[in-house]
């Protein structure tokens, strides 16, 4: 029997790939991956090219906006509840935070909306590592109630709080300035695209970081996670303050996108509601999933605003049908094709046979 050969058996054994076989299956998912950042960003040139395409009308921006508004923020809440494995119904909570923190710097301090959209991101993250140090304590549905009530509590402080104008509401300057210059609802898009695209190429990079796989880990089975060294109060805590800082974005992009704030809006808990149905229909742990549930939870309601009962009981239909038939989201349900097709490329490139590395030395020489 060659030495060679004996070798090679050996290799297979130990890891169900020939010698050479895994460089291969390795090459041929970073070329998957390749192709998965290639379409990312297709998608990205495609919302850059949106307002310019023949038949797309001025208002169709403000509409768009909205849109992303509600993925970047169900981008938040998809990093507590998919990927960290905590569940939250309170979200709308920061998101007023960050509304209200923009309009409060743009009407008594003129700031740049550059400058509110961050502030509004750093005050929701503040005040998120100190609800995620109580949270965290929580579990499950103890969890969930407990943000609920956060999501209550905002409401009524702005309410009632003289300096957020409760129901009358902030108004705020109707064109927005970037760098000194004015900004109408065409540049306001833009600039909303960009803050998703930053978003989102921060969620990618913390996830593929070591603590998105810390992260998992503890989503996956907490208990093996931190006897391997897994900190589970840092990770969540960090978890929770990240989620909290990209729902604030959203909030100040919202608040200074229609330029009025008021607790009349903000201070409705079914926001919180809107964001945690937009992670589940579109897929919690799918980078791609808040893109569908965002564009789903906006555009229904849009579709039928003569019937807004009936909107909500289609949201609430399509939430039951995609829990029961397709519970990881509709996103999951749509990269399952995919995703088999290069499961059995890589399969079939695992099981080929490995070219010879060189000449065979037989045993009995």
């Amino acid at each position: 029997m060659p030495l060679g050969s004996a070798t090679g058996a050996m290799t297979h054994a130990r890891t169900g790939a020939p010698p050479g076989g895994r460089a291969a299956v390795a090459a041929l998912q970073q070329r998957f991956a390749r192709q998965d950042v290639a379409a990312a960003c297709l998608l990205f040139v495609v919302l850059l090219l949106l307002p310019v395409l023949p038949g797309v009308q001025g208002w169709m921006a403000s509409q768009a906006t909205l849109v992303i508004v509600y993925v970047i923020a169900a981008q938040g809440v998809a990093l507590l509840v998919g990927y960290t494995g905590l569940v939250t119904v309170g979200h709308g909570g920061f998101l007023a935070i960050g509304a209200y923190t923009a309009a409060l710097l743009t009407k008594h301090y003129g700031v740049d909306m550059l400058v509110a959209i961050v502030a509004g991101g750093v005050m929701a993250a503040a005040i998120g590592t100190v609800l995620g140090l109580i949270f965290l304590r929580l579990a499950g549905p103890f969890m969930a109630i407990g943000t609920l009530g956060f999501a209550f509590f905002v409401g009524t402080v702005v309410n009632n709080v003289t300096i957020f104008e409760g129901r009358d509401g902030i108004s705020l300057m109707p064109t927005n300035t970037l760098f000194g210059q004015p900004v109408g609802d065409m540049g306001f898009y833009y600039v909303s695209v960009v803050a998703l695209a930053l978003v989102t190429l921060f969620l990618y990079s913390l996830l593929r970081s070591n603590v998105g796989r810390a992260l998992r880990a503890l989503r996956d089975a907490e208990k093996a996670a931190e006897s391997s060294g897994v900190n589970r109060w840092f990770y969540r805590t960090l978890a929770f303050s990240f989620s909290a800082c990209i729902t604030g974005i959203a909030g100040a992009l919202s608040g200074l996108a229609i330029h009025f704030v008021s607790a009349e809006v903000y201070g409705d808990i079914w926001y919180s509601v809107d964001m945690l149905v937009a992670v589940v229909v579109g897929g919690s742990s799918m980078m791609m999933g808040p893109f569908i549930g965002g564009l789903f939870v906006v555009m229904v309601p849009f579709f039928f605003e003569q019937l807004v009962d009936f909107a909500s009981f289609l949201k609430g239909v399509v939430l039951f049908v995609v829990l029961v038939f397709a519970p990881a989201g509709v996103c999951e349900l749509l990269a399952r094709p995919v995703r088999a097709l290069r499961a059995r490329r890589i399969a079939a490139l695992a099981q080929a046979p490995a070219a010879p590395v060189g000449p065979a030395v037989t045993a009995g020489r």
